[in-house]
């Protein structure tokens, strides 16, 4: 894609789980209903002859350049988003209309995290490192929030910050281990950068729209990365339409029709 955002961490990663094999042809089936006499059931084996990229050709000109985007939410698409802080889960959760979530339980994965604090109570290892794998720190330079005031994440407030969340993991596990506690009742002193993977499915439109509001350039750097990888995947799938978007409007702060 044309927008130029780095990956804030290697970890960051996104997987397609499932897609509609053919979604132009599916959308193209649709927009051609809006007109057709007959159902378009009997013009499919037709249609089917012609290419995805002549469908998608299609589909731009006749429907989603004019902003008629309903057609859009026939073809589904599934994620696996994986090793993104907790923090991007909740702001991608507010986005609910033609998406489903399925995020990873801390009640249930618990594991890692006492796995984690036995590793930093036995290893000599670089104990920054093995933090790093379970939980996710921004790297140190220049950022801005979103009123544009700048500042400076420096190499010492990173490790305090490290060391602050080694002390919630060896409380942790304390709790769970030493007093009984319950995982979802010890989980309230862990910090909102545990790594958290989950499973989104979108259709079309709804992806493209969750671009529109994520990213902007003020939206939040994490989450933006996310909006990168998901748009990266898109671009593949539907390559005519994803053309039309990166053009006409991405990151221009623009609410999808």
């Amino acid at each position: 894609m044309t927008d130029n955002v780095s990956l804030l961490d290697p970890k960051f990663a996104v997987q397609v789980l499932s897609k509609t094999e053919r979604p132009n042809l599916l959308c193209y089936l649709a927009m051609h209903q809006d007109y057709s006499e007959d159902f378009v059931g009997n013009e499919f084996e037709k249609l089917s002859a012609y290419s995805e990229q002549e469908l998608g050709e299609r589909i731009v000109r006749n429907c989603v350049n004019k902003n008629h985007w309903g057609i859009l939410e026939h073809p589904s698409i599934s994620f696996n988003v994986i090793n993104f802080p907790h923090s991007v889960m909740v702001q991608a959760r507010t986005h609910r209309v033609g998406i489903t979530f399925d995020c990873q339980s801390q009640r249930y994965t618990s594991q890692r995290i006492l796995r984690l604090a036995n590793q930093l109570n036995e290893s000599s290892e670089n104990h920054n490192q093995l933090i790093e794998e379970v939980f996710y720190f921004r790297g140190v330079g220049n950022y801005f929030d979103r009123e544009g005031n700048k500042y400076f994440y420096s190499d010492s407030a990173r490790n305090n910050d490290i060391l602050f969340t080694k002390k919630a993991i060896e409380h942790y596990a304390d709790k769970v281990n030493c007093k009984g506690y319950s995982p979802e009742h010890a989980r309230d002193i862990l910090t909102q950068n545990i790594r958290q993977h989950f499973v989104v499915s979108f259709n079309a439109r709804s992806l493209l729209h969750f671009c529109d509001l994520r990213l902007p350039k003020d939206a939040q750097p994490e989450i933006r990365n996310l909006g990168v990888l998901l748009l990266n995947h898109f671009e593949e799938w539907m390559p005519e339409v994803a053309a039309f978007y990166v053009k006409k409007r991405l990151g221009k702060n623009l609410l999808a029709p």
